[in-house]
């Protein structure tokens, strides 16, 4: 049932612990969301606000692609609000296992059906108030109190009766008869009694009819058109009807009629129901007659037959699927009071004649027509969108609109030129993308004073601009992807308010020197223009700028000298340039913090000084032998360096200077060793070393690094001691087809001491939030063999526990598992824990770079926090004769992928302290770390090994099938041929 509180209790729910995961996102209101604009904008949004970053997703199924495959590592909350469809649950849950283990989707709908379908977890049952509890509600709203006054106590149980203990019933009479006399109370009870058969909507209808006429217009308005909208944008429609509304929603917020939460203006679909009620009672056998129309079948009949009538103020149409129609030419004559009109998805077969001058917001998607009627020329319009429309030329000759603010027609693919803007002088934007047959730009356009956005992004035939721009009010310029324009433009002295430029992909070779005259200007972004054979050193005397993005411009061989003037420089990327040189006046950009040089394969003549300027001043060597990487000098601020495919040859000592590195990236480079001064960045967490076929070994690493990627380096033999105090803690170790790693890589020992850190950690500062720390610690390395420690193992791809841990009483702290796989790109083994049938968790292996070469092996450790409490204290309080229910089952899906081998642990606070206590032995004696639990030094024999080894060949022939119980051990580590 509506208004009974479902999305208010999920609300709560959601900001009481929506800091325990990775990512959140609350999707309100997803019913009337897809009834107008389908399920891509639900998908954009729940992958913005998860991965922070924006997507354009062109259908619904590539939607679904990015959310399962981006999104499957990622514990996170999601609530999805008011669902009446299954086809949403698929298209944006789908399945348990499209999100990271621990993850959390909650769902409110009026339809339990649906929930039984998608075969959800756990159904709640929003009940009504109880009458002691609605007592207390209506209190609070009417009089401010926990308690009615005895006056008015029995009225007030009358109105508890006949809301039904609906909260949304009861908050909005409650506000309205807050501060009335009681006669007033009686009248509305009267009111609310003469219709027992509707007696929720008369209620909420009541409300209504106290408000003076504007607010009642805003009301309707919100209703039909503006719910769900940022605030500021219903303001600025509702100003464009002349209903003033900072005063009009200031009401209805205190009548309870609306509600304004992070900034957006919303209305719960009763009172839409009753909005909606009021404008059909207005003429209900008449539509052409009513103040308000959005059904199609009203709209369809008043256009068709041409009963449309000076009532008509508003018309909003948007369908999901393409219709067409047959509506009179002159459909639009009678309608002079008509103030808004939105038409999307459907196909008229016949060009309207005319449009009223009235109009103040016009928006027609695929608008059928050459051009706007020769007649029509508003004063009043204020915002005009046309996108995917059929217009030529959208007016001929120099036509007045005063009022026009915003022109926007992306997509209308046959659009030639650009309206003459003389008669237009407070338009403010104007939006033409991918607008593909535009060839002329009309000289006002580059001279007119009030356009702040111009944006011509994807106009590919587009060849040239006016002369000049002489546009003192211009911010963001946008001419990317205008592939065939030659040549930019001189910038008049007037210009200094523009912020952002936008050239990407364009046929230029130089910019103008008048680009000096932008001196406000904070972005430029030249990116893959492919004829840029230099820059302008004054870009550089540009003192706000903050991101400069020449990437992709191939002819580019050089930086201006004076890069360094640009100290408020944050995001450099040079990216696919042909520079062989990085100037030394480089180092002065002490606010720089990410910088790429990605596939400028010119740098590969660096010599082991050439970092030199790169560094801080005060970690600089007093004197420099030679200069051979010009000079990156005092990027005391750098966190993000990008040096991916440069053909490097060696890495620096002079690295380990650059303190606040949190990620580097040097794959596919050919140096063979990294510096020892790598230790020294004491923030560094992420490092990518794929694909560098040369390199031999790692130095001992910072003690910070979280994720280190080596898949490909094909050439590694030895990896440090990732042990030490306070190192690897958590994240990734990702080591694919680095097959050459010796037999003297004691990974286990590294696991095993992973998943004792995991614990300290968890000791020291308890529950971490997700936000900042991961769940589980992932490693892949090539091997064949599972470490006896792991007690229940398999051949196969499915084991289960046989006999019970000694410990399962004790505390649980995660679960340990090890795979053996070989597979082919993109196909890659899923982990499902499953307990009495039910799956507990399923983890995906994280994408690895290329084709396996051989066997390998993937091993991970789950903490608690994956873990509902019920499944915790299931597996604590299984019993003996139920523990061949636990166990783990590897989906594979495809037959590219083959699982050898499979094995787990389950981890309790006894087995951590065994950790614990032997690595405390290894510190003080000769004890070898871990070998009471079955593991010991791979430097030993291999007879006596049992820990995962890398590449080889061998045989398994008494290697036992099943289950594997505790007291059953590997006397040696059995490998598992390709």
């Amino acid at each position: 049932m509506g208004g009974i509180g479902k999305t208010t209790l999920a609300r709560v729910v959601f900001r009481m612990v929506s800091n325990k995961f990775e990512g959140c996102c609350f999707l309100p209101n997803v019913r009337e969301v897809c009834e107008k604009d389908g399920l891509i904008p639900l998908q954009q949004q729940l992958i913005k606000k998860i991965l922070n970053e924006s997507m354009n997703i062109q259908d619904v199924d590539e939607g679904v692609f990015v959310i399962k495959n981006r999104l499957r590592h990622k514990r996170i909350l999601l609530v999805l609000d008011d669902v009446n469809q299954l086809d949403q649950l698929k298209k944006l849950v789908g399945k348990h296992n499209w999100f990271g283990s621990g993850s959390r989707v909650i769902i409110t709908t009026r339809d339990k059906h649906l929930l039984r379908i998608l075969e959800v977890d756990e159904v709640c049952e929003a009940e009504g108030l109880s009458d002691d509890e609605a007592l207390n509600l209506l209190s609070l709203k009417a009089f401010n109190k926990d308690h009615p006054p005895k006056d008015y106590l029995e009225l007030s149980k009358d109105v508890v009766q006949y809301t039904k203990g609906l909260p949304l019933a009861i908050e909005i009479l409650g506000s309205f008869l807050f501060s009335r006399s009681i006669n007033q109370w009686k009248s509305t009870l009267i009111r609310i009694k003469e219709f027992p058969e509707c007696a929720i909507l008369q209620a909420l209808k009541i409300s209504y009819d106290g408000l003076h006429e504007t607010e009642k217009k805003i009301f309707l308005y919100i209703a039909i058109f503006f719910n769900h909208e940022g605030r500021n944008r219903v303001v600025e429609k509702l100003n464009y009807f002349g209903l003033y509304p900072d005063v009009g929603l200031e009401v209805l917020v205190d009548k309870s009629l609306i509600k304004i939460d992070d900034f957006k203006v919303w209305m719960h679909d009763l009172l839409q129901d009753v909005a909606r009620k009021i404008i059909h009672d207005e003429c209900p056998e008449e539509p052409g007659k009513r103040s308000i129309l959005w059904s199609f079948e009203d709209i369809n009949s008043v256009l068709t037959k041409n009963t449309g009538t000076e009532a008509i103020q508003c018309i909003v149409l948007k369908l999901l699927e393409s219709k067409e129609a047959y509506w009179n030419p002159d459909s639009f004559s009678k309608m002079h009071h008509l103030k808004l009109l939105t038409i999307d998805n459907v196909q008229l077969l016949h060009e309207p004649k005319h449009l009223p001058i009235s109009l103040r917001f016009l928006d027609w998607s695929g608008y059928p027509s050459k051009s706007l009627p020769f007649n029509f020329q508003s004063n009043e319009l204020v915002e005009l969108y046309m996108c995917g429309s059929c217009i030529e030329q959208l007016w001929k000759g120099a036509k007045s609109f005063e009022k026009l603010k915003i022109i926007q027609m992306n997509g209308s693919t046959n659009l030639k030129e650009t309206p003459d803007l003389i008669r237009v002088p407070n338009l403010k934007e104007m939006v033409l993308e991918d607008c593909l047959n535009l060839r002329e730009i009309h000289p006002s356009t580059l001279v007119h004073n009030r356009l702040t956005l111009l944006n011509l992004k994807g106009c590919v035939n587009v060849k040239t601009l006016p002369s000049k721009f002489v546009m003192e009010s211009l911010e963001v310029l946008i001419l990317s992807g205008c592939s065939k324009l030659k040549k930019i433009p001189e910038f008049g002295e007037n210009m200094q308010r523009v912020l952002e430029l936008y050239l990407g992909g364009t046929a230029i070779t130089k910019l103008p020197t008048s680009i000096v005259h932008l001196t406000d200007l904070v972005l430029l972004n030249v990116r893959d223009c492919k004829s840029l054979t230099c820059l302008p050193s004054i870009i550089f005397n540009l003192k706000l700028l903050k991101d400069v993005n020449i990437s992709g411009c191939s002819k580019l061989e050089r930086l201006p000298e004076n890069v360094g003037n640009a100290k408020s420089v944050e995001e450099l990327d040079v990216s696919g340039t042909a520079i062989r040189e990085v100037p030394s006046s480089i180092g002065l950009l002490k606010n720089l913090k990410v910088l790429s040089f990605t596939g400028c394969k010119g740098l590969s003549s660096f010599n082991s000084t050439s970092w030199y300027d790169l560094l801080p001043f005060s970690s600089r060597p007093k004197i420099a032998d030679t200069m051979g990487l010009s000079s990156l000098s005092g990027l005391c601020s750098l966190t993000r360096l990008n040096l991916q495919d440069c053909n490097l040859r060696e890495i620096p000592n002079d690295i380990g200077c650059l303190f606040s590195l949190e990620e580097i990236d040097l794959s596919e480079n050919s140096f063979v060793c990294l510096p020892d001064s790598i230790s020294q960045l004491f923030k560094l967490e992420t490092m990518h070393l794929m694909n560098c076929t040369s390199l031999r070994s790692l130095p001992n690493l910072p003690i910070n690094i979280v994720d280190i990627c080596g898949d490909g380096c094909t050439s590694l033999e030895t990896v440090p001691d990732l042990q030490k105090p306070n190192s690897f803690c958590k994240g990734e170790l990702y080591l694919s087809n680095c097959c050459k790693l010796a037999d003297n890589q004691d990974f286990i020992d590294i696991f095993l001491a992973v998943i004792r850190k995991h614990h300290q950690g968890l000791s020291r500062h308890g529950r971490y939030d997700c936000r900042s720390y991961n769940w589980r610690y992932d490693m892949i390395i090539p091997g064949s063999v599972i470490p006896k420690w792991f007690i229940h193992q398999s051949i196969g791809a499915e084991v289960n526990m046989k006999k019970p841990s000694s410990h399962l009483c004790d505390s649980f702290m995660g679960i340990a598992v090890c795979v053996v796989f070989s597979s082919l790109r993109n196909s890659l083994p899923c982990c499902h824990f499953v307990a009495k049938g039910k799956v507990m968790f399923s983890i995906d292996v994280p994408t690895v770079s290329d084709d396996l070469l051989s066997n390998h092996i993937w091993l991970f450790f789950v903490l608690p926090q994956y873990f509902k409490e019920e499944d915790i204290k299931l597996l604590n309080e299984c019993e003996a004769n139920e523990l061949s229910q636990i166990g783990i089952k590897i989906e594979t899906g495809d037959s590219r992928l083959k699982v050898k081998k499979c094995g787990f642990r389950i981890v309790y606070k006894k087995d951590i302290e065994d950790l614990n206590r032997t690595m405390a032995q290894s510190c003080n004696t000769d004890v070898i770390p871990y070998e009471d639990f079955g593991v010991k030094r791979a430097k030993q024999i291999c007879d006596d090994y049992d820990g995962a080894r890398p590449c080889g060949d061998g045989s398994s022939d008494d290697v036992p099938h099943g289950n594997f119980d505790s007291e059953e051990y590997f006397e040696c580590g059995e490998e598992i041929s390709n």
